[in-house]
């Protein structure tokens, strides 16, 4: 008796390690697949993976929600990426994880220049205590919704230290800030930069 009981917890030890092998490979493989389906546009082909048994059994709740998110972004669904980020928001599991989608959907407003949705998830953003989001947030807020544009000296001063992919950033926020005190000639000096690194 005692030897089968110990060859059942023996038996039960191996399943548990091929299973945890065979999640682990699946999920690195099915992940791969839908990035690629998103990366192609197969938008189709992502929504009957992410839809299946499979992806709801090996993954996360929310990083299924996520890649949701990404699929309608790319897809520029607005209504759909208004739904899942309230949806995201609601499901995260800590104050880190909900204040990094808040963070996430007031940038995707604000670039939208949507003045309603933006100003709303400011308000959030204001509530918390994360001091450098915060300032980021009303910098952002005040170039591309209210039209300001004194953040272009201390801008113009950072400039050549910013990485390539901080300068296409940096440059289109100074694009439209010399467009608000219609210099165009310092506005298509960077709108040129920025479409020469995009």
């Amino acid at each position: 008796m005692q030897t089968w009981s110990m060859h059942m917890i023996l038996i039960l030890v191996i399943l548990a390690i091929i299973y945890i092998i065979f999640s682990a490979m699946y999920r690195k493989v099915h992940q791969e697949r839908l990035l690629k389906e998103l990366q192609t546009l197969d938008f189709e082909a992502f929504d009957k993976d992410i839809q299946s048994t499979f992806t709801k059994l090996f993954f996360p709740l929310y990083m299924v929600e996520f890649m949701k998110l990404n699929r309608y972004i790319m897809a520029d669904d607005s209504s759909m990426i208004k739904e899942q980020f309230q949806k995201l928001i609601r499901i995260a599991r800590n104050k880190k994880q909900r204040y990094e989608i808040i963070s996430m959907a007031f940038e995707h407003y604000v670039y939208e220049e949507d003045k309603e949705q933006s100003k709303n998830l400011l308000d959030t953003i204001d509530r918390g205590d994360n001091q450098g989001l915060k300032d980021h947030a009303h910098m952002l807020y005040d170039i591309l919704i209210c039209h300001k544009s004194n953040y272009i000296s201390t801008m113009e001063e950072q400039f050549p230290q910013c990485t390539a992919q901080e300068k296409a950033i940096v440059g289109y926020l100074l694009a439209k800030q010399y467009r608000s005190i219609k210099n165009t000639k310092k506005a298509e000096y960077y709108e040129s930069f920025v479409k020469k690194e995009s």
